[in-house]
């Protein structure tokens, strides 16, 4: 066949992938003109790696797409294996399911290498790709994302590879693989279908356990935020007779500033208990509710804005790792700055339609070097061992919800914002 029918075909079908791939990542700036050129690229290393050894030309090329989608889009090399290879699978039973559909309907398709009908298959392929990109939803297929067990990583790899060998017998023994194509394309279906079924399973068992460890955890603040409301109650009468007391004993004169001071100093207090009961997640609320006991501990200025009516699509471990990472940074921030300012905010609300979470905190600035590399797993600036994977662990979780975590220095602030859609 000639370079230019194969460049052609290898362009047509690169774009296929990438255009699946790209489904699950359009976070990304510039995506689609990045894909454009490892299309491109990809397709003429294809051509010029077409007369070598053709095993060695099929590992060549595949590498050298990996390659690419690495350097290209900076990706996690573990994320990245997961995707290939969900998405190999993905394209491999596509491909398969078309070879099967244009055999029925056209008897000498795929016997030989005729460009015409190679055409004709690789145009469906990214027909189909295109409206996969375009129309389906893939939020079940995010359940593999959210995973952080290594049997996920195991399964994709294996999967990968699977479709690797099904791909190196079409490439070289055309004949029995066209003999055996119904088993082939059997084969992957059942393997996802079983492993999606019991990685779904195992992920609902995960949620309940973080779940249960969760209320373990939150379970004795509630206690004692609950204690402190009753021991209020209590004082209450305490503050009553202190009124009646402070009216005998002020003369006229002094009567109102005296009870003006002592009402104010009162209200103070139980707008901030009010404040927190009024929290309807109990997460937030409990968490809130240390903080204020830490921040009085450290003599750091707390202050909280809760919106009613939010909606956050974290489940409660997840909400709370978030939250508690980025509480976490924000105090040990103040508490080891030099400055006497030591403040800490949080307010969680809406900006527009979008669902906002802002944490800012007073203190020394992240070094300019730094800022790109606070997300990255094991990175810190911090003395000790297991330490860096604070804010790794919240920007997985916030992307995994299709939204973003950002960073941003304002007045005297270092304020991280997560915009939720």
């Amino acid at each position: 066949m000639k370079d230019y029918k194969i460049f052609i075909l290898i362009f047509l079908e690169v774009g296929s992938f990438m255009l699946l791939w790209n489904m699950f990542n359009k976070k990304y700036e510039n995506r689609l003109y990045k894909s454009a050129l490892i299309i491109l690229f990809t397709s003429v290393v294809v051509l010029i790696t077409n007369n070598i050894y053709p095993p060695l030309q099929f590992f060549v090329n595949y590498l050298f797409l990996l390659l690419a989608i690495k350097l290209t889009f900076k990706k996690d090399i573990k994320h990245l294996l997961l995707e290939f290879g969900l998405l190999m699978a993905i394209f491999g039973i596509m491909q398969l399911a078309i070879i099967i559909m244009l055999r029925f309907s056209i008897q000498a398709y795929m016997v030989k290498d005729n460009f015409i009908y190679l055409l004709i298959g690789n145009l469906i392929c990214i027909l189909l790709s295109f409206c996969i990109y375009k129309y389906v939803s893939y939020e079940k297929l995010r359940i593999f994302f959210r995973q952080k067990s290594s049997k996920i990583y195991f399964f994709s790899v294996n999967l990968l590879m699977y479709i690797v060998i099904a791909k190196w017998t079409w490439n070289f023994k055309r004949h029995e693989f066209l003999d055996e194509i119904a088993l082939y394309l059997v084969i992957p279906l059942v393997f996802i279908l079983a492993n999606l079924f019991l990685l779904e399973y195992e992920m609902k068992d995960t949620e309940i356990k973080k779940s249960l460890e969760n209320y373990q955890k939150y379970s004795p603040v509630i206690s004692k935020l609950l204690e402190d409301v009753r021991r209020r109650q209590h004082d209450f009468k305490n503050h009553l007779n202190t009124v009646y007391s402070l009216v005998l004993v002020s003369d006229e004169k002094n009567l109102k500033e005296t009870m003006t001071q002592y009402m104010n100093s009162l209200n103070t207090s139980l707008e901030s208990m009010e404040k927190l009961l009024q929290i309807d997640n109990t997460v937030v609320a409990a968490i809130i509710y240390n903080k204020i006991n830490e921040a009085a501990k450290y003599n750091i200025e707390f202050k909280y804005i809760i919106q009613g009516d939010y909606k956050l699509p974290f489940k409660d471990h997840e909400l709370s790792e978030t939250l508690n990472n980025l509480l976490d940074n924000a105090f040990d921030a103040v508490l080891n700055s030099k400055s006497d300012l030591k403040k800490v905010f949080l307010n969680i609300g809406y900006l527009e339609e979008n669902c906002i979470i802002e944490i800012g905190n007073t203190g020394e600035r992240i070094e300019f070097n730094d800022i790109g590399k606070i997300f990255n797993a094991g990175y810190t600036t911090k003395e000790g061992e297991n330490r860096g994977y604070g804010l790794y662990n919240v920007k997985q979780i916030v992307e995994s919800y299709g939204a973003r975590i950002q960073l941003s220095f304002e007045n005297n602030y270092t304020i991280f914002s997560i915009k939720l859609s």
